[in-house]
């Protein structure tokens, strides 16, 4: 080891990151993607404020970027920055290793290792805050180094002024720089009298690294903007805003995480992740031979590996080892590199500890697990040294096909699922939910995809400035009474904040939020995502109707009575089909798992489907008083519709296929009114059979190619069609795990029963007259 670096320092960073950009741009996602990405970048071109604790530096980045004339749109050129940003870390990574380590070969490839990471490269070309934070967290790393290699006053205040900008973008970056200043503080002895100048610099840097904080209370006042987080005008909003009160201080879940993993199964869960998927074996045994070899040459010799020689040659390559642990140089440039060992567990011990996201949910892993990057920078480092070691004891030709087979096999595994060139789902999906209301609406979300895409929609590229969107988790916070004179003539709110009938106080109820705003929205009232509280008061005078992929509130009876009925029942179908041409393929769950964003698209677009479908049947079974009128013929052909969207999400919705079982009642219940339907209805084979596939085939299943089958053979009589649907769907149903605790359980089990032995009784009659 050695801190003396080669003349051509500037080359293996140079090589690592033009390597870097080759793969990241051809696989840049081209517009917004899932996460908190279009709210990020959306805070960013209105200067407003993000969710806590706030990501200032990142906002003052993407307004800078974002304002510069390029004919590009604000998500691609964030995602470009990214981009940069990630190929910059993984160069500085390189002029790490070089610092502990004189071979160039090694470094270079320490420095692609976390190119080609997984994690690190879906973050790299999406619009997110890590790859800065990355960025940043590698530049501290390097000058904390480059100090202990080469004590110079200049790697200190560096360093200092960078962790004063690190912790304004993520709140991680303090579990590196909590042990990188106490251990400087002892090494550089900045607490002796002599010293105190260097440590008061230190902090002044530090401090206007960490001033663009003071910019948010700022531009809260000067440049207050609608959906923009919190109350940051007060120092009691900026801290708990800072300190991200609103989430639970220092966690990453406000739900319950009773039954969540502790600090034991969350480092063995990283362990394996960073073995098994983000570096590789090869990687990882690297990686602890790097941190072995540090060890050794630092404490004495122990773990040093050598020359591969024998006889008196090897005991020469012995004494020459001990010889260079004498090295007082490459002795510094070991503890070095044991020193960044320390914040590397100094971050899996905190981090740990303190997360609280459950694991066993794929998504809320794979929001835990982004978290692992940081760490994994000075897991590369030590893999760098660790090649290092491997090229002194095999060479570097065979270091080289070594190094490169294992950058290849992992590109090549890795490269379908992080190329994100074709990731149009969220641009597709916030379009959907706009396009699909009428003018002048105001659109109430409680679901941060929604929240994210559309306001990155409207915000950046002015997509509906009509409608008027708002956040009604953020209406649940106390904070939010400093909001409401901002919406003053826009949107009335009756009170402080949203919260539960039980707890009026100066609160708000939905059904007040509803009365106060039902006539002064033309295009209506509409929610995205679920109410935070369970409340049901205001079914008394509104009623919930789906509508493409939210749900709209109407009053009593307008949506679902005469014209107003066939209306909702047009347009609601023109929305779902407008959804599923525009989707015309969902996104694939083979790259897109449960632990993706995109994956919960799958989930809306069968949900919403499901909720029209289940609505349009409920409407068309109520009778006595609370009865639709419609002509027979208008209630068969919507038994048929309900049919073939139930069939639809059946064959191709596997979840609610294997888990839903109010799915196949609804559909047994659709076919047994079919069956009971006005004998003297004229619908024959064909017509039934045509209707059917015909609204099947045109309308949804072409348009979704992946999707679909026809529900009933041509030439089959249509009642026994229908009858062998029924009786097998709700046979399924009683047969399904929970069931039995639905309410409709009994009457079904009832029905059915009765049916076979009327049957059966019907069969023995006739067999009875046939032995006559």
């Amino acid at each position: 080891m050695s801190s003396s670096q080669p003349s051509s320092l500037l080359s293996p960073p140079l090589i690592v990151f033009l390597l870097s950009m080759s793969l990241y741009i051809p696989t840049l996602c081209p517009t917004i993607a899932g996460g908190d990405a279009g709210e990020l970048v959306a805070e960013g071109c209105t200067l407003g404020t993000a969710h806590p604790p706030g990501y200032p530096t990142f906002t003052l980045l993407t307004y800078l970027l974002t304002s510069l004339p390029l004919p590009l749109r604000p998500a691609y050129i964030m995602n470009l920055s990214s981009a940069l940003l990630g190929s910059l870390t993984s160069s500085y990574i390189t002029s790490s290793v070089l610092l502990l380590s004189p071979s160039p070969l090694p470094s270079i490839f320490s420095g692609l290792f976390n190119t080609i990471s997984p994690l690190t490269w879906q973050y790299s070309v999406t619009s997110e805050v890590f790859s800065l934070n990355n960025f940043l967290t590698t530049l501290i790393t390097y000058n904390f180094l480059s100090y202990l290699t080469n004590p110079s006053p200049t790697f200190l205040y560096k360093g200092a002024f960078l962790s004063g900008l690190s912790l304004t973008n993520q709140h991680t970056s303090i579990l590196f720089i909590v042990p990188s200043i106490v251990y400087l503080i002892h090494v550089a002895k900045l607490l002796h009298y002599n010293n105190r100048r260097k440590l008061f610099i230190c902090a002044g840097l530090f401090l206007i690294g960490f001033s663009s904080y003071g910019t948010m209370p700022i531009l809260a006042v000067y440049k207050p903007h609608l959906g923009a987080w919190g109350d940051v005008k007060s120092l009691g909003g900026w801290m708990n805003h800072f300190r991200r009160a609103d989430y639970g201080t220092f966690q990453l879940f406000s739900g319950d995480a009773a039954k969540s993993e502790g600090f034991v199964e969350r480092t063995v869960a990283y362990l394996v992740d960073l073995a098994s998927k983000q570096g590789g074996p090869g990687v990882f045994f690297l990686g602890i031979w790097g941190i072995c070899a540090c060890f050794g040459v630092a404490f004495g010799g122990m773990f040093g590996g050598g020359g591969r020689k024998g006889g008196k040659g090897k005991r020469k390559n012995y004494k020459e080892k001990n010889n260079q642990v004498q090295d007082k140089e490459k002795v510094n440039a070991a503890k070095a590199a044991v020193a960044i060992f320390g914040c590397w567990v100094f971050y899996l011990c905190v981090f740990h500890t303190l997360a609280n996201l459950p694991l066993s949910n794929p998504l809320l892993y794979g929001v835990h697990q982004r978290f692992w990057m940081q760490p994994n920078i000075l897991f590369f480092i030590f893999a760098g040294v660790g090649g290092g070691k491997f090229a002194e004891r095999f060479g570097n030709n065979v270091t080289m096909v070594t190094l490169a087979a294992i950058v290849f096999y992992t590109v090549f595994m890795n490269y379908s699922k992080v190329d994100l060139s074709d990731d149009i789902w969220f641009d597709y999906y916030a379009r959907s939910v706009l396009e699909a209301l009428p003018r002048d609406s105001l659109l109430v979300i409680n679901y941060d995809q929604q929240w994210t895409s559309v306001r990155y929609l409207q915000e950046c590229e002015g997509v509906r400035p009509d409608i008027i969107s708002v956040n009604l988790s953020m209406m649940s916070y106390m904070w939010w009474k400093t909001k409401v004179p901002i919406y003053e003539g826009i949107v009335n709110f009756p009170g402080t904040n949203y919260v539960s009938p039980r707890l009026k106080g100066t609160g708000f109820t939905w059904r007040e939020l509803l009365d106060a705003n039902i006539d002064k929205f033309e295009g209506g009232i509409y929610l995205g995502g679920n109410l935070n509280y369970k409340e049901d008061d205001y079914l008394d005078k509104y009623e919930i109707v789906p509508w493409g992929l939210s749900k709209r509130f109407a009053k009593r009876n307008e949506l679902t009575t005469g014209s107003g009925f066939l209306e909702w029942v047009d347009t609601s179908r023109e929305k779902i089909h407008e959804l599923t041409n525009r989707f015309e393929t969902l996104p694939d769950t083979a790259k897109y798992d449960e632990s993706t964003w995109e994956w919960t698209l799958q989930r809306e677009y069968w949900d919403h489907l499901y909720e029209r479908t289940s609505h349009l049947l409920e409407i068309l079974l109520r009778d006595g008083d609370d009865a639709v009128p419609m002509t027979p013929q208008l209630k068969f052909d919507l038994l048929i519709e309900v049919a073939a969207s139930f069939e639809l999400i059946l064959g191709n919705d596997k979840l609610k296929r294997e888990e839903d079982y109010g799915l196949y009642k609804n559909l047994g219940l659709c076919y047994m009114h079919m069956i009971k339907s006005d004998k003297g209805l004229s619908y024959g084979t064909k017509h039934f059979s045509d209707k059917l596939i015909n609204f099947q085939g045109t309308d949804l299943i072409e348009s979704v190619s992946t999707l679909g089958f026809p529900v009933v053979s041509p030439g089959s009589e249509w009642r026994n069609h229908a009858t062998d649907r029924w009786s097998t769907l709700w046979r399924k149903y009683l047969e399904m795990d929970g069931a039995e605790n639905d309410g409709s359980y009994q009457s079904v089990k009832s029905i059915l029963t009765a049916v076979f032995q009327s049957v059966g009784e019907a069969q023995q009659a006739r067999a009875a007259q046939g032995g006559q």
